[in-house]
C-alpha cells in the first residue's frame, strides 16, 4: 500500500489521539473532585490512553470513509459504534474497577481485551486507509 497514505494516517490518527487526551487530561481532575476519586491510578490511566487510542485509530479510519458518502452524518456512527462496542464494554468495566480502587489484578480481563484491539486496529486500519484514500 502507499507509503504516503500511510503517512497522512499516522499524523490524523496521532492529531486525533493528542486531542482527545488533552481534553481527557483537563477533564480527569474535574471529574475526579466532583466523583470523589484518585485521578492517579495507574491502571485508570492505561485505561484512558488504551480507549483514546483505539478511538483515534478507528475513527480515523471511518472518518475518511463516511466523508465520501452522501449521508456522512448518519454513516459514520452507523460504521463506528458496532466495531468498537467490545471496546467501549471493556473501557466502561475497567474503568469503573479502577475507579472503585482495584488493582491491575482486578482489571486483568479487560485492559488485555483492549490491548488486543489496538494491536488489531493499529494493524489494519492503515491498510485499509490507503486502499479508501485511493478510490
Amino acid at each position: 500500500y502507499s507509503s504516503a497514505a500511510s503517512d497522512v494516517y499516522k499524523r490524523q490518527a496521532l492529531t486525533s489521539l493528542i486531542f482527545m487526551l488533552l481534553v481527557e487530561a483537563a477533564l480527569l481532575p474535574v471529574y475526579a473532585v466532583m466523583l470523589d476519586f484518585s485521578a492517579l491510578s495507574w491502571s485508570l490511566l492505561l485505561t484512558i490512553f488504551l480507549c483514546s487510542l483505539c478511538f483515534a485509530v478507528v475513527g480515523t479510519l471511518f472518518s475518511a470513509i463516511a466523508v465520501q458518502t452522501r449521508s456522512r452524518e448518519i454513516m459514520l456512527p452507523v460504521l463506528f459504534f458496532p466495531v468498537l462496542l467490545p471496546v467501549i464494554i471493556a473501557a466502561v468495566e475497567a474503568s469503573t474497577r479502577a475507579v472503585g480502587g482495584e488493582t491491575f489484578v482486578g482489571i486483568g480481563r479487560w485492559l488485555p481485551l483492549i490491548g488486543v484491539f489496538d494491536a488489531l486496529f493499529l494493524v489494519i486500519c492503515p491498510w485499509v486507509f490507503a486502499f479508501v484514500v485511493e478510490e
